[in-house]
């Protein structure tokens, strides 16, 4: 669609109105719809800017997205709740004001007694009930007083506010208006007549403490000054010295009681400009605060209700729906229609919920974000898409060429999205932005929304037709406005001369509110939507006025709008912001100037800097102090009071701070003049060159029209410069004169009148920090002098000493900025100190001795400037004495092996880095070279087969060495198994012959020639083992051949290997071999018997 137009333009009805009855209930002109194009729809901020200019003057635009731009919901439907509120939709514009019935009675009989001298009336009764004057003097103030409604036959809207829901005849109608005349005609006529009253008080009742009419008022204690300034009680109090008897509700201060308002029934105070809005001067008459004006039991809001799921909600809205409307289908005509006439009164009591104002941080947004769980539901991808999107609420208020992009704050509806649940009917009231911001609102689903709005250029001429037109609620509460429970119906506005424009916001559609643009609307069924606001650069002059508004009313701002602007304008922002953001620097510049002018000229010459921030980019992170009046954040500037130290005020209100005298107080500014004027001229950076001249030009000017103001100053005018000129003469002197504090506090707390302003001070300023630094310096050069003195004075004390960085600091200064006569002085001590330093980086250099060590220690321990040198130096001669003190446990320890080789080489390392001379160190270094012959002779023979008498020759070497060598201590070890070894051999070995168990003899020598194998050691007893293994085994033999009967040949191989073994002539065997010898006579014998046929008894 190229630019985007809206379609109301392109079907022609831009203009005409909404037909909503044939009775022409409503006749309200349509809002612009825009239809941006995937290309245009890239940029949100971009997008609004091109159709701000055709769009702002409805003050509200619908925007519908491109048809593929579908974000999924985030919320889960099934576990969602939020709390909600009740709407009573019947009082959002036809409600009584919430008066106190007893305060009315107070002031009104007292009204009687002042006027017929009657202290209360009877009774008054009204169809058989007592007539709430109350309420029926407020209805008929509603509709315009007495004249008017008898005028417009207004007296059945008026018995609607006395006696809601019920009906009344045309003769309850003359008898209630004959009991207005005759009760509360005469009081209306008098409190007109007071309110068209100049609001000033008659000398007669100052002075003696009388009402208007003469008659004495007993309950007024509000506090008066006569004309000769004496400050007066009510009658019947003495006068008394200012004791802060009575203390303002507001600031909680007893001072300036000349302008405290006692309220006449309560008795609490308040100052008259610590009201919102605050009054100019003390009222005539009788006055009440708002607590006692307005009925807890009238006072009008959402109350707060239930916790609700969807589904629950749902069926709540779809029974509320049914019931006004059935099952059928039903038009927007028609709702609209019925929503006025319940808001005008004409239904009845009308009670809804609505999920509004949700903390999307708290509840949820309807949006993905990337921190949220994505439901399973939804397609990672997609997910991630609409997360990003600038379209997307929660990116909104932060994207590239919003204001709000600087707030590091989460600020619920303006960073932070709210989100809304509605139902039918539910509403939100009239109201622009907090600070005029703009406002987009996304519809999720749901029935459509219908959206009123005001443009912001007419947004004076809608507060004064809801004045006029709800004079009553305004008067109970003249900040209605920032309420949002008031609705009034777009028609009346019509009639007075107000545009009026309606927009229909469907499922899917985002609705645009500009600055300063009234709006409020209604749902027509069940729906969620979510809203943030967002600032971009064409906001600026509208937050300013924002800002204005505020302190006007004394409201708390969401945030500091000079904050905001100052630092916007300090980091890179878009060169489309620099118009707006200059114009609106030069109107806070303006105002500042005015005000700090207005404080010098009043002698409020004391000033200082604010402490700075610890994020100056960030807005929001650190807040400000407020102003105990006005409630404004105090960023840019400050009035502050000894008397008070923890309490400031703007400088707009500085005369409310305390009552000490003006020279007393003190101005805290953030930025001088000076510099916030060069802020404005940064916005120049892309300005042509006629413009940068002009800036130059109007900077000159600035710089004269601050120079050329004067004040009264010992009887005559003095121009604020001659007061810096004149200063900067005397200030010059001072430098030169010899040095001294006092002159330079007294010329420095002198100047600081001077520098909250512009450059044309920028010479003051320069002669400031000479004057700072000299009395920082002369300050410093004295301080280390007397601290040299008492140090010499009481050496042997824990005095601390200067130290030499410090000392060459203050004497680096070329020029020095003062005649301090010490000068001269320090520098001789700081000299020696320094040439102490060099000797001591000289002995660090080279491997000095012990005793030249301690001597420099000694001399930097006498010298009374301390060099951070002696810190190393003491260090390197602890370390020293530490080493020794080591080295000699170790050289002188006697048990072999008992130290650590590893602690040597940590000893040898930590001498090389002292660089010290000591005996000692030839010592170690000797008994390393041993550690080293050792570990190789060691390391060599573990190399190679070793032998047992080789090893003990190298073992014998090395017997009582102390160090504990690995090498060596595994060489000792391998000889310990090799000689338990032989010895085990050995035991076995000795009666081994004799033993009977030889078939253990047998295992105990398998197990010594297994052990031997694995010897690391060659034993020359290894081969002996073998041999006696065999004779045992033989033994082993034997004794089974003496235990049982065995073959002959068995006996005979037995003998053979004892033979062979040299172990025959052993008793075992000895007796085997008769055996052996009986046995084979035997057989012989037996042999030839069988071979010659021999007698059986042969």
């Amino acid at each position: 669609m190229g630019k985007g137009r809206p379609r109301a333009v392109e079907k022609g009805v831009v203009g005409q109105s909404l037909n909503v009855s044939s009775s022409g209930l409503l006749d309200i002109p349509l809002g612009p719809v825009y239809y941006p194009t995937e290309f245009e729809f890239r940029d949100p901020l971009e997008y609004i800017y091109k159709i701000r200019p055709e769009a702002e003057p409805y003050g509200i635009c619908r925007i519908v997205p491109p048809k593929n731009w579908k974000p999924p919901f985030a919320l889960d439907l099934d576990s969602f709740t939020f709390p909600t509120k009740t709407q009573a939709i019947h009082q959002l514009q036809v409600r009584p004001a919430s008066c106190d019935s007893k305060t009315f009675e107070l002031e009104y009989y007292r009204f009687l007694e002042d006027h017929y001298g009657k202290k209360s009336k009877k009774r008054v009764v009204f169809e058989g009930e007592e007539l709430d004057l109350c309420k029926l003097f407020n209805a008929v103030k509603r509709y315009g007083g007495y004249d008017k409604v008898v005028k417009e036959k207004k007296w059945g809207d008026v018995s609607r506010f006395v006696r809601s829901g019920t009906k009344i005849s045309d003769c309850a109608k003359h008898v209630l208006c004959q009991l207005y005349l005759e009760h509360l005609y005469d009081y209306e006529s008098y409190n007109r007549l007071n309110q068209e009253a100049p609001r000033s008080r008659k000398k007669g009742m100052c002075e003696e403490g009388k009402s208007d009419h003469g008659v004495q008022s007993p309950g007024s204690k509000r506090k008066r000054r006569s004309n000769n300034g004496v400050k007066l009680k009510a009658k019947g109090c003495k006068v008394e010295k200012e004791d802060h008897d009575q203390i303002c509700e507001q600031c909680r201060s007893g001072l300036h009681g000349e302008v405290m308002l006692l309220c006449d029934r309560c008795d609490k105070g308040w100052h008259i400009y610590c009201l919102s809005p605050p009054l100019k001067q003390v009222p005539t008459g009788n006055w009440y605060c708002f607590e006692c004006l307005n009925s807890d039991k009238d006072s009008f809001g959402f109350i707060p209700g239930k916790q609700y799921s969807l589904e629950a909600f749902r069926r709540m809205a779809d029974r509320s729906r049914k019931k006004w409307f059935g099952t059928g289908s039903v038009s927007r005509v028609q709702i609209e229609k019925k929503f006025w006439e319940i808001v005008e009164g004409s239904v009845g009591e009308v009670e809804v919920m609505y999920g509004s104002d949700l903390d999307t941080s708290a509840y949820g947004s309807g949006f993905p974000r990337l921190n949220d769980q994505r439901p399973q539901t939804i397609d990672e991808k997609l997910w991630e898409e609409y997360c990003a999107t600038p379209w997307n609420l929660n990116n909104l208020p932060t994207l590239k060429g919003s204001m709000l992009r600087a707030v590091h704050q989460n600020i619920t509806g303006v960073m932070v999205p709210w989100l809304y649940i509605g139902m039918l009917f539910s509403s939100f009231c009239w109201h622009f932005e907090d600070h005029c911001f703009y406002s987009m609102n996304y519809l999720h689903w749901g029935e459509p929304k219908c959206w009123y709005s005001i443009p912001g250029s007419q947004a004076s001429a809608f507060e004064k037709v809801m004045r006029n037109s709800l004079p009553d609620l305004f008067d109970a509460q003249p900040d209605l406005l920032f309420q949002l429970v008031t609705m009034l119906n777009p028609s009346v506005l019509q009639e007075n001369g107000v545009p009026v424009y309606s927009v229909l916001q469907e499922p899917g559609n985002f609705v645009i509110t500009f600055p300063r643009s009234y709006h409020g609307g209604f749902n027509l069924g069940f729906n969620c939507a979510e809203a943030v606001n967002f600032a971009p650069a064409d906001w600026l002059p509208h937050g300013g006025f924002g800002a204005e508004l505020y302190q006007q009313y004394h409201k708390i701002a969401v945030l500091s709008h000079e904050e905001l602007v100052c630092v916007v304008a300090q980091s890179e922002c878009d060169s489309r912001a620099f118009p707006y953001l200059k114009k609106e620097l030069l109107r806070i510049y303006g105002k500042e100037k005015m005000w700090r002018v207005t404080l010098w000229r009043n002698c409020i010459i004391k000033s200082s800097p604010m402490s700075p921030r610890n994020c100056p980019q960030d807005v929001g992170t650190e807040e400000d102090p407020t102003c105990i009046i006005c409630q404004q954040y105090l960023y840019l500037s400050a009035v502050v009071c000894c008397c008070r130290p923890s309490t400031f005020v703007c400088l707009e209100h500085w005369k409310h701070l305390c009552e000490c005298k003006s020279v007393k107080l003190r101005l805290l500014y953030r930025h001088s003049l000076a510099e916030l004027y060069n802020l404005v001229l940064t916005m120049d950076k892309y300005s042509s060159e006629e413009i940068a001249q002009k800036n130059i030009r109007r900077q000159v000017s600035c710089s004269k029209e601050l120079g050329a103001l004067t004040k009264k100053v010992k009887g005559g005018q003095v121009t604020f410069t001659q007061l810096a000129t004149d200063w900067l003469l005397r200030s010059t002197k001072i430098l030169w004169s010899p040095f001294s504090s006092d002159a330079i506090l007294s010329a420095l707390q002198e100047a600081e009148q001077f520098l909250w302003a512009g450059p044309e001070i920028n010479a003051v300023r320069d002669v400031v920090k000479n004057l700072i630094e000299a009395q920082r310096l002369g300050e410093g050069i004295r301080d280390c002098l007397a601290k040299i003195e008492n140090w010499s004075c009481n050496r042997g004390s824990d005095l601390e000493k200067v130290q030499l960085e410090y000392v060459d600091e203050l004497l680096s200064c070329n020029p020095f900025p003062c005649n301090e006569p010490g000068h001269h002085k320090l520098k001789v001590h700081a000299e020696e100190a320094r040439v102490l330093v060099k000797e001591i980086e000289r002995a660090f250099s080279m491997c000095s001795e012990i005793s030249d060590l301690e001597h420099l220690y000694s001399r930097a321990c006498a010298l009374p400037i301390y060099v951070k040198e002696s810190d190393n130096l003491l260090k390197k001669l602890c370390s020293s004495k530490e080493w020794l003190e080591n080295v000699r446990k170790c050289l002188l320890v006697k048990y072999p092996t008992s130290v650590e080789v590893d602690i040597l080489y940590k000893l040898k390392s930590e001498i090389l880095e002292l660089e010290v001379q000591l005996p000692e160190i030839d010592m170690l270094l000797n008994l390393l070279r041993q550690v080293e012959s050792c570990s190789a002779q060691c390391g060599e023979m573990l190399q190679s087969p070793m032998n047992l008498k080789n090893v003990e020759v190298v073992l014998k070497k090395w017997d009582s060495f102390i160090v504990d060598i690995p090498e060596l201590k595994l060489l000792m070890q391998y000889h310990a198994d090799a000689v338990s070894w032989i010895s085990r051999f050995k035991g076995v070995l000795g009666a081994m012959h004799e033993r009977e168990d030889q078939q253990n003899v047998v295992d105990e020598l398998n197990c010594i020639s297994k052990d031997g194998l694995s010897l690391k050691i060659q034993v020359d007893e290894l081969p002996f083992v073998e041999v006696e293994l065999k004779k045992a085994h033989c033994r082993a033999n034997v004794l089974k051949a003496c235990d049982a009967k065995m073959p002959l040949d068995f006996i005979q191989q037995l003998m053979m290997e004892a033979g062979m073994l040299q172990i025959e002539r052993e008793d075992l065997f000895v007796h085997l071999s008769g055996v052996l010898a009986a046995a084979i006579h035997w057989e012989e014998k037996a042999r030839d018997i069988l071979s010659h046929d021999a007698h059986i008894s042969d």
